[in-house]
């Protein structure tokens, strides 16, 4: 098995179990975050004896978005780049032959909720936060959600910014089942993998097809070809928030 520089990968049994494994960067994102990803989905996809996939996280957070850190120091080609990756990323998560479980042990956050929004079973503890804070950093974060929550919930949000709680999400219809402890969170992956394998492999791929050719007529991702938000990256409100989450002050804000 290849060894990953972000990532863990293991085969556990029929299950192939991707660990993000940057717990110095609350398992925020980067360039070769993606690349990693893409890679442990790739082994997966090429082993014939696997079932199903968990995506989980190192440490406390499952995964804060976008490390700020790095792209505070980003060149335009790096952000090209990124955004290539993260697209082919979720892409591949949500069209991967096997179903994708996510285990959700604490917050996941702007590009960590995109990869919920992609996954096909979802378990998080009650206190695990979700959030689209794109827009605190003066970026866009799309309409993803307004399959999943309707509008009203998706412009609460992506407008707003604010955190939901598993126990909220659970509610909302963002996830599938919201539990009190870690024990709870591996006996609910369990009893999905144990369900799944008593599933006819193909009928599940097949159901994953003809699920992700209904979300592509309806739209799903079409906004990742248009324009919007892409002049945002570089305005200078975008720069002032990064530099303000790293330098740990208020930023402040002159709509330009």
């Amino acid at each position: 098995m290849a060894k990953y520089e972000t990532q863990l990968y293991e085969v556990d049994g029929p299950v192939a179990r991707i660990t993000f494994n940057r717990p110095e960067r609350r398992n925020a994102t980067n360039v070769q975050f993606y690349y990693d990803l893409l890679g442990c989905l790739d082994e997966a996809d090429k082993d014939k004896s696997l079932r199903a996939i968990v995506l989980s996280g190192v440490g406390p957070v499952f995964c804060a978005g976008q490390d700020l850190k790095w792209s505070s120091q980003a060149t335009d080609e790096d952000f090209a780049e990124y955004g290539r990756v993260l697209r082919l990323g979720w892409d591949r998560i949500r069209r991967h032959r096997l179903p994708v479980i996510a285990r959700v042990h604490g917050d996941a956050l702007g590009g960590g909720m995109y990869m919920l929004s992609r996954s096909d079973l979802i378990v998080a503890k009650k206190t695990a936060r979700m959030a689209m804070r794109e827009i605190n950093t003066g970026e866009q974060s799309g309409g993803t959600h307004l399959f999943t929550v309707g509008r009203a919930r998706a412009m609460e949000i992506n407008l707003l910014g604010r955190y939901v709680t598993g126990e909220e999400a659970e509610r909302w219809n963002l996830i599938n089942k919201a539990v009190d402890t870690e024990e709870e969170l591996d006996a609910q992956v369990q009893d999905w993998v144990d369900q799944l394998l008593m599933i006819p492999p193909l009928a599940i791929t097949e159901t994953k097809k003809s699920t992700n050719f209904l979300l592509d007529a309806a739209g799903f991702d079409l906004h990742w070809n248009a324009d919007f938000g892409r002049n945002l990256k570089f305005t200078e409100d975008r720069k002032e928030a990064k530099n303000a989450w790293v330098e740990k002050r208020k930023p402040v804000y002159q709509g330009r």
